[in-house]
């Protein structure tokens, strides 16, 4: 019974309301509201409709471990931005759009990890990498031991590059937005060729420098 309430509607309508009220007891600035338990995506609902109001530049954070982002609160935040009104599924006359950009990250899980994962009993394994002076540095440890780098990294041994494409890791990988966190910077321009950054730094993503990419597919 306590399930079906909170699921219900008219609880949905008033749980809504209610961070409305907590949310515009602050000013339209540029500050986040954070939701630990995205849930159905109510907190992101609230904050979009105020900032339609008053043209505010409120910000949302949600988190959420369920199965249902792309099935429930995704689908809800696109409705909420195409129009202000809804009634039986369709968008109603009279509604207001607004415009609204949504950037959501996937992050990889322990099950991912294990599954990549290589384990080999061999004691060559456990030297540092380029220990053999003799040795191309491209044949030792640093790729040949983590299968998962092997699947993101193709060694080209006459020109002795690397090509990085992390494709072959996941699919839909957004490069450009993992450049700017792993390097902690702010993007200033993005085309389908290469990303640059606020201070100039300029990457390109068709043939990016595989000690960019190095921190993400190897420890």
């Amino acid at each position: 019974m306590p399930v079906r309430s909170m699921c219900s509607r008219r609880g949905r309508q008033a749980d809504r309301r209610q961070r409305r009220r907590a949310i515009s007891a602050s000013p339209p600035s540029p500050a986040s509201r954070k939701g630990r338990l995205a849930g159905s995506g109510t907190t992101a609902h609230a904050v979009m409709n105020l900032n339609r109001e008053d043209d505010g530049q409120r910000k949302y954070i949600l988190v959420e471990m369920g199965e249902h982002f792309e099935t429930v609160i995704l689908p809800r935040i696109k409705k909420v931005a195409f129009s202000s009104e809804w009634k039986d599924g369709a968008a109603q006359e009279g509604g207001e759009g607004m415009s609204h950009f949504v950037k959501y990250y996937a992050l990889e899980q322990y099950e991912d990890v294990l599954r990549n994962a290589t384990y080999i009993n061999d004691a060559k394994t456990d030297a540092p990498p380029f220990v053999d002076p003799y040795a191309d540095a491209y044949q030792q440890y640093v790729f040949l031991a983590d299968l998962k780098q092997l699947h993101a990294v193709e060694i080209d041994t006459e020109t002795r590059a690397a090509h990085v494409d992390l494709t072959r890791l996941y699919p839909d990988i957004d490069l450009a937005e993992t450049l700017a966190n792993l390097r902690g910077k702010r993007i200033a321009r993005l085309t389908a060729e290469a990303v640059t950054f606020e201070d100039g730094e300029r990457i390109d993503l068709r043939a990016p420098d595989w000690q960019l990419i190095k921190p993400l597919i190897w420890w």
